[in-house]
């Protein structure tokens, strides 16, 4: 993540040199602009008031808390969630707020990234989630998911079943 940030400083830096003789490869197919744009937009998230980096590429913003001591899952526990998916430039991908039918779902049956926040949640949170492709769909994608894309989720929690 830090060598693409690097890469895109750099090629910054040099565009902007008085210097019209040198030739840059910028990347050009979807996987390398999607990726670049999503470490861009996950570097700058986190300057962003209350977002809170769980690892590398895995963030998440509290838009409303549960109740104190309510219970949080474990992986091999079935939960009911709302998840409204979206791509960055804010394409609903999946909604089960929409279809107003929440999920019900063991954690360890999504994907990486959603494994590793619910069980940092409790019973009445709602989150916002932003998930690295890595921790995603990668380069492969889905059909309503493009190659390396940023997910972001609003999760709300709302019982373990």
């Amino acid at each position: 993540m830090r060598n693409i940030l690097q890469m895109f400083t750099l090629i910054i830096l040099i565009s902007c040199s008085q210097e019209e003789t040198l030739s840059i490869d910028v990347p050009t197919s979807t996987l390398e602009k999607n990726m670049l744009e999503g470490e861009i937009f996950l570097q700058s998230n986190l300057s962003q008031n209350r977002v809170i980096e769980v690892e590398p590429g895995l963030q998440y913003q509290v838009l409303n808390n549960g109740d104190d001591g309510a219970m949080k899952p474990k992986s091999s526990d079935k939960i009911t969630a709302h998840f409204h998916g979206t791509l960055l430039d804010g394409t609903v991908f999946w909604s089960s707020v929409e279809m107003n039918d929440p999920l019900i779902i063991k954690p360890s049956q999504l994907i990486p990234g959603c494994q590793k926040i619910l069980p940092l949640m409790k019973i009445g949170d709602k989150w916002k989630v932003f998930i690295h492709p890595d921790m995603a769909y990668g380069e492969e994608g889905r059909p309503t998911i493009p190659p390396n894309s940023v997910l972001t989720f609003d999760i709300e929690l709302l019982a373990i079943n």
